[in-house]
């Protein structure tokens, strides 16, 4: 790239760039940095205007960085880490602050355990992030050190693509709970009441499903297999949302017994979904980093949050023994 006049970029714009190619979607950059998509795409435009290149391609499945893109980027990192390393020295001297992450599916136990560890806290100075995401971004953030630890479903359904996944990006895994799925329907819905549902009972009424990355098919979802194939699905991208809708119509949300709580107790009810496969919640981390002591407190919270959650499921005591 040869030009006449030194580009001018500011810190923003790789912020910008690194959440996008982070996330490969605009849209989800911007609710991340909390900016609308219009901002970042104009920041984008008059970026690539600045430097003469093209740094991503666009396309149906998301924001793809080219090669110029991706150099582009790893030297935006090294910016940018450079900054946090100054920020730490000449900024927020005065004490330590700690730092820790967590990425998860859309279960319930791992933002009470967040809560809990946050209670813990009696450090002055700490910046805490929970993110309630895909699993494709889920595996990501992880693997990109945005959060030290997270949290997928595996199935057997899934299991061969998470693990490429797992080897491709250097991740750890371990079994925390193996489950039963159960169907999420409000009280007084025509399934309300049965023991146990099969897949068949459900293709006449709407699924729920969580939104999910461009970059994530079928097999990354945290939903079975079957409830993909309903005709009618509803998308939504929180928890709220799914329980506000199950109560107000005769949609249903599969997942973990886990899901239930004070909130939804008096007004859902949980069926179990017959099925063969086995069915799992894991938590995820880099390979070759020890756990800091911030995650590993984390960790013991979320082994109890589960264990209170559900009666006559078995916790797995000693996760690192059980990896599938």
């Amino acid at each position: 790239m040869e030009r006449s006049e030194v580009a001018c970029v500011n810190i923003q714009q790789l912020k910008y760039l690194d959440y996008i190619e982070r996330t490969g979607s605009i849209n989800r950059a911007a609710e991340l940095l909390f900016v609308s998509p219009s901002t970042i795409s104009v920041s984008l435009k008059e970026l690539e205007q600045e430097v003469g290149q093209q740094l991503f391609v666009r396309s149906s499945s998301g924001m793809t960085a080219t090669h110029e893109g991706y150099e582009f980027i790893s030297q935006a990192r090294q910016v940018l880490n450079q900054l946090d390393i100054m920020r730490d020295i000449f900024v927020d001297n005065e004490s330590e602050r700690q730092w820790f992450s967590v990425s998860s599916q859309h279960y319930d136990f791992a933002s009470e355990a967040f809560s809990k560890l946050i209670a813990a806290q009696n450090s002055q100075r700490f910046v805490y992030r929970f993110f309630e995401v895909d699993t494709y971004s889920v595996i990501k953030n992880v693997a990109q050190n945005t959060s030290q630890l997270g949290f997928v479903y595996l199935s057997e359904f899934n299991r061969r693509v998470l693990m490429r996944l797992f080897e491709q990006e250097n991740l750890q895994h371990h079994v925390m709970w193996e489950f039963q799925p159960q169907v999420f329907v409000r009280k007084g819905h025509p399934l309300a009441g049965r023991l146990s549902v099969q897949y068949k009972d459900l293709m006449e009424f709407p699924a729920i499903i969580f939104e999910h990355n461009d970059h994530q098919n079928d097999y990354l979802t945290e939903h079975p297999l079957e409830v993909q194939a309903n005709h009618r699905k509803v998308v939504v991208s929180d928890r709220m949302s799914a329980i506000n809708i199950i109560l107000g119509s005769d949609a249903y949300l599969t997942g973990s017994r886990i899901m239930t709580n004070l909130m939804t107790e008096r007004h859902v009810e949980s069926i179990p979904l017959e099925t063969s496969e086995s069915h799992y919640i894991c938590w995820i981390a880099p390979k070759n980093q020890k756990l800091s002591e911030q995650a590993k407190n984390y960790l013991k919270y979320a082994e109890e949050s589960l264990g209170t959650r559900v009666e006559g499921l078995q916790a797995i005591q000693s996760p690192d023994y059980y990896s599938i």
